[in-house]
C-alpha cells in the first residue's frame, strides 16, 4: 500500500531534522549524476555514474548516501533496481516495445512505439523544454488503467495515484519530478480538478511556475515547478486546453488475449537497463562539453504544429531512428484527424456561410449576423440553431469586428482578412453551392441552446 502524500512529506520533514541532510530522489550534480535504487534486499540506496578523469566514468551502486543527500525511505515512486547492461539503444526500444505490447492492446498500432518513446522520454526529461503527457480514454473495462499500470512499471520515477489529493500534490512533484500516472480523474471533486487542470496546463513546458495559498490564513504565495512527464486515464476527458497539450488514445475492449498479472521482473530489469541508458546518455553529453539539453533538429518534425511539434519532439529524439518514421507517421495521423474535425466546427461552417454571401448580402462593406446565422440554421431542426451571440464570437475569434446597425449587428468585411483565412487549412472546407433558404419568421432559437460539439 502507497503511503499518502501528507505522510510522505512529513517523513521527509523528520528525516531532514533529524540527519541535517537533505532528502533526494536522485540529481544530476556536478561531474556526477545519481538516482535511488531499491538493491535486492529492499533497502533504498544511490546508484552513482561519476566522472574519474579523462571523461571515463564510473558506475557505484553502494552509496548509501551521496554529498549532503540522503534516499527518502517511504516513497510511492517506483526506483529502478542496480543499472544493467545492455546490448545497444535499438534492442533496448525493441525490449521495452515487446513488453507494452505484450501486456497491452492498443486500438492503433503505431501506439506501441509513441508509448515506448514516450517511455523513453520520461528516463531524460530534463533535456527537454516541454514534455509530452499521455491520456487514455474510453467507457469501462478498456484498458485505460492498465495503461497507467504498464508506464508505472517502465517509466522514471513513475508515481501512479488513484486517490488524489492537491493538498502536498504541488510540492511533492516539485521535490519528485516524477512521471505522474493519474486515474480516473472524474472522481476529482470540483476544486480538485480546478487544481489537476492548473497542474496539467503549467507543467508540460519547463520554467512556468504555478502560485498556490499558503499559511494559516491563506494570506501567503508561494510558487511551485510541476514541469514532469503525466499520463492520465479517465471515461470523461478533461478540457480542449489540457487535452490540446496530450496525445490521446481512446480505448476498446482487448480483440487478442492479454496476461493479467504484469511481469514485474522483467520489468525491473528494463527498469535497470534504462537507468543505465539514463546514465549514458547524460554523461555522453557531459563528455561533449554540450549543454545538457536536446538540440537536435529534425526537418522531418518541421510541417507539423506548433503544439504537435512539441508533443513529438521529445518521443522523436529518444527513439531509434528505426522508429521515427512510425511516431512521425501517428503524428500525421492525429494532425489530419485534428483537421478533419476542425473542418466540422462552427468556425468553419460560419467562414463558409461569409464567403458564400459577401457577393450577394454584404452592404456598405457590412454582413449582417441575421443573414449569417440563417444560412448555418438553414439545415438545423430549431432545437439545434445557433444563436447570433454564438456566430458573433466565433467571427470575432477569427479576426472579424463587430458594429451594430440600424438592421442588426453586423461584420464588417476585410478582404484581406478572408484571403489569409482561406489559406488557415482549418477553413479550408470545401464550400458548397449557397441555396438561399425559404423566408422563416424564426430566424433565431428561442432558446440559447446550442450542441456541445458545435460550441467548442
Amino acid at each position: 500500500m502507497q503511503p499518502k502524500e501528507s505522510e510522505i512529506v512529513k517523513c521527509i520533514t523528520d528525516a531532514e531534522k533529524k540527519t541535517k541532510k537533505e532528502i533526494c530522489i536522485g540529481k544530476i550534480f556536478g561531474s556526477a549524476i545519481f538516482e535511488q535504487i531499491l538493491d535486492t534486499t529492499g533497502k533504498h540506496k544511490y546508484a552513482l555514474y561519476e566522472e574519474v578523469e579523462n571523461k571515463e566514468w564510473r558506475l557505484d551502486t553502494t552509496r548509501l548516501e551521496y554529498e549532503n543527500f540522503i534516499p527518502l525511505a517511504k516513497t510511492p515512486l517506483t526506483h529502478p533496481p542496480p543499472p544493467e547492461e545492455y546490448e545497444d539503444d535499438e534492442r533496448l526500444y525493441t525490449s521495452v516495445k515487446a513488453f507494452i505490447e505484450k501486456h497491452l492492446d492498443m486500438p492503433n498500432p503505431l501506439g506501441y512505439d509513441v508509448l515506448t518513446a514516450f517511455t523513453l522520454s520520461t528516463w531524460i526529461s530534463e533535456l527537454f523544454d516541454f514534455t509530452c503527457y499521455v491520456g487514455f480514454y474510453g467507457r469501462e473495462a478498456v484498458g485505460k488503467s492498465r495503461g497507467l499500470e504498464v508506464l508505472k512499471e517502465l517509466c522514471f520515477r513513475a508515481w501512479f495515484t488513484t486517490n488524489l489529493t492537491t493538498a502536498t500534490l504541488f510540492r511533492l512533484t516539485e521535490k519528485f519530478a516524477p512521471t505522474l500516472l493519474l486515474d480516473e480523474s472524474e472522481f476529482l471533486t470540483a476544486e480538485d480538478k480546478k487544481e489537476l487542470i492548473g497542474l496539467l496546463n503549467s507543467g508540460q513546458r519547463r520554467g512556468v511556475m504555478i502560485p498556490r495559498m499558503k499559511g494559516e490564513n491563506f494570506n501567503e504565495i508561494d510558487f511551485f515547478n510541476v514541469y514532469c512527464p503525466k499520463a492520465i486515464a479517465g471515461t470523461e476527458q478533461l478540457k480542449r486546453t489540457t487535452t490540446s497539450r496530450m496525445i490521446v488514445f481512446t480505448m476498446t475492449k482487448n480483440i487478442r488475449p492479454i496476461p493479467r498479472i504484469i511481469d514485474k521482473a522483467e520489468a525491473s530489469k528494463l527498469r535497470g537497463q534504462l537507468l543505465m541508458w539514463r546514465f549514458r546518455k547524460i554523461s555522453e553529453m557531459k563528455n561533449a562539453g554540450t549543454e545538457l539539453k536536446a538540440t537536435a533538429e529534425f526537418p522531418e518534425l518541421e510541417p507539423l504544429g506548433g503544439r504537435m511539434f512539441e508533443l513529438i519532439y521529445p518521443l522523436y529524439y529518444s527513439a531509434p531512428p528505426t522508429a521515427r518514421p512510425n511516431i512521425l507517421e501517428f503524428s500525421k495521423e492525429i494532425e489530419r484527424s485534428k483537421l478533419q474535425a476542425e473542418k466540422t466546427e462552427l468556425s468553419s461552417i460560419v467562414f463558409e456561410a461569409i464567403i458564400n454571401l459577401k457577393d450577394t448580402k454584404v452592404s456598405h462593406g457590412l454582413l449582417l449576423l441575421k443573414d449569417i446565422a440563417q444560412y448555418v440554421n438553414a439545415v438545423q431542426p430549431p432545437q439545434n440553431w445557433i444563436p447570433e451571440k454564438t456566430i458573433a464570437r466565433k467571427c470575432r475569434q477569427m479576426g472579424f469586428e463587430t458594429t451594430r446597425t440600424t438592421r442588426g449587428v453586423a461584420i464588417l468585411i476585410i478582404q484581406q482578412l478572408i484571403e489569409r483565412l482561406r489559406k488557415d487549412t482549418r477553413y479550408s472546407t470545401d464550400l458548397l453551392n449557397y441555396v438561399e433558404p425559404e423566408p422563416n419568421e424564426q430566424t433565431e432559437p428561442k432558446k440559447d441552446k446550442v450542441s456541445n460539439w458545435l460550441d467548442r
